[in-house]
């Protein structure tokens, strides 16, 4: 099994701008540039989100303190508290009331309240924590509470991409247009991912703790803030917090999975409709990730199972892992190649998906066993710490190459897949940020025709574009190389 001593490192001071032809370019940190190399993302969005430019969260209390204050009827106080905060803060209060019989009433109530939650917390483990909390502990972002940047999702069909900040908002840059909507609103709290919507131009759905929100944004329209009265809200009460959500590719389902139930839900989202697949295994689901032919999709729970599901027949089969459970996986393009990376074993595996096998009655002709593909344990090259834990995966439309962030580590891993004569990752380039960053969330542009553009979003804000050119198009490459550039050899030299 290969390791990270198969990657080649940069020169000190050095940082790897861009790939092409199977060859790494590099350049100082200081004057780091990809557009000595390349045009082929000059007309990209230019993305560098600041503190200062993120909108302050409020508790929704600060204007109470602008009010004197009245005597109010127990009533009103009781109802005021249950809208705000809800029904126990409401019996809490009525529970100190000056009679009786509303305050024992109200005790017996909240004793009962606790009895049930702690059967709950027996069949669940999860809801005894808060929604940040298990989103920053089970979600595919790195640092997710401290991130400024929390996710980034490209438009299948153009240069168009979401970016999700910590203030809960959603802001869409495009190439195309000076023109960046932002979408925020009340209900939108604790974002943890975006999809756009296949065979949309306009529809986005945004995954948070309470549910789901569809946007609908006009591209002819000059409002930066779109209307929530423009969106879908899909919201189920047991269904908290959202961890992933896929649309299928016909984009006429969309199935999100949440930490506290077990439940997977399928929507109709016009309808407002769902239908749920549940299966025994983990107290909840964290991922899913639809195959790009439609034809099947994977949903990981917060164990140690997880499934392939047939969406022509809603049939699954079921995988395990040894231990703790899958933390990030991705299919290939031709969608009968799953990689996958467990949450305690710094190793990524390789499962050979053929359907006619896979969902076949005899259990004995099916796949049996995932292949250990690469040790990405924590290594030392050259003073350069890579690996160790697997944060999140991904791979490229046109399934050619693998990128790995991870959780204790600065750099991220990309690989060349190979499919003949077997499934094989093979060391490509390690991208390294500028001093003191950090990568946060990575996602591969859809629409890249060049041949594949990873894009990065760093701790400092910073959205970094690490093109991997099948043929410079440019021909920058066709004279010297400019100063402070310097060129190695990636391991791998071929493309496929």
């Amino acid at each position: 099994m290969r390791n990270f001593q198969d990657f080649n490192v940069p020169n000190d001071n050095d940082i790897a701008v861009c790939e092409i032809n199977g060859r790494v370019q590099c350049m100082n940190a200081d004057y780091a540039n990809v557009a000595h190399f390349t045009k082929s993302v000059e007309n990209h969005p230019k993305i560098h989100i600041t503190r200062d430019q993120l909108h302050a969260t409020t508790s929704g209390d600060e204007g109470k303190a602008l009010f004197l204050p009245v005597d109010v009827s127990f009533l009103n106080q009781l109802t005021q508290v249950y809208y705000e905060q809800g029904p126990i803060e409401a019996l809490h209060l009525a529970k100190s009331h000056r009679q009786f019989v509303i305050s024992q009433g109200a005790n017996l109530l909240l004793n009962i309240f606790k009895f049930v939650q702690k059967i709950q917390l027996v069949l669940n483990p999860n809801i005894r924590y808060s929604g940040p909390t298990l989103i920053s502990k089970l979600g595919q972002t790195r640092d997710w509470q401290n991130s400024t940047i929390r996710f980034i999702s490209w438009h299948p069909y153009c240069t168009k991409l979401a970016i999700v900040t910590c203030d809960d908002s959603v802001r869409i840059f495009s190439s195309e247009s000076n023109y960046s909507p932002l979408l925020r609103c009340k209900q939108q709290k604790n974002i943890t991912c975006v999809a756009w919507r296949p065979l949309s131009n306009t529809e986005i759905a945004v995954a948070h703790e309470d549910g789901v929100i569809i946007w609908n944004i006009d591209p002819n329209s000059l409002v930066s803030r779109p209307s929530i009265s423009n969106a879908i809200i899909l919201q189920r009460l047991e269904h908290r917090p959202i961890m992933s959500i896929a649309w299928s590719p016909k984009g006429d389902k969309l199935v999100s999975v949440a930490a506290c139930d077990n439940t997977i839900l399928v929507w109709d989202p016009e309808l407002d409709r769902t239908s749920s697949l549940k299966r025994p295994g983990g107290f909840g689901q964290v991922l899913v990730k639809w195959s790009p032919t439609g034809e099947s999709f994977v949903t990981c729970s917060d164990g140690i199972v997880f499934r392939v599901w047939d969406y022509r027949t809603w049939e699954c089969e079921r995988w395990t892992i040894l231990s703790g459970r899958v933390q990030s996986a991705c299919w290939s393009n031709c969608g009968t190649n799953l990689l996958f990376a467990p949450s305690t074993e710094p190793i990524i595996y390789g499962v050979i998906v053929k359907s006619e096998l896979i969902f076949a009655n005899d259990v004995e002709s099916s796949s049996s066993q995932a292949l250990p593909m690469f040790d990405v344990s924590k290594t030392d090259l050259e003073g350069v710490m890579v690996g160790g834990l697997v944060q999140c995966m991904e791979t490229d439309p046109r399934g050619k190459h693998l990128a790995v962030m991870f959780q204790d580590t600065n750099v991220i891993a990309v690989f060349s897949i190979v499919k003949q004569p077997g499934l094989q990752i093979i060391p490509s380039s390690l991208v390294m940020g500028l001093a003191e960053e950090k990568p946060s969330s990575i996602s591969f542009q859809q629409n890249f025709t060049a041949g594949a553009c990873l894009t990065i979003g760093w701790s400092s804000g910073r959205i970094q574009y690490y093109p991997i050119i099948y043929t410079d198009l440019s021909n920058s490459l066709s004279g010297n190389p400019p100063a402070n550039v310097s060129l190695y050899k990636s391991f791998n030299s071929s493309h496929f």
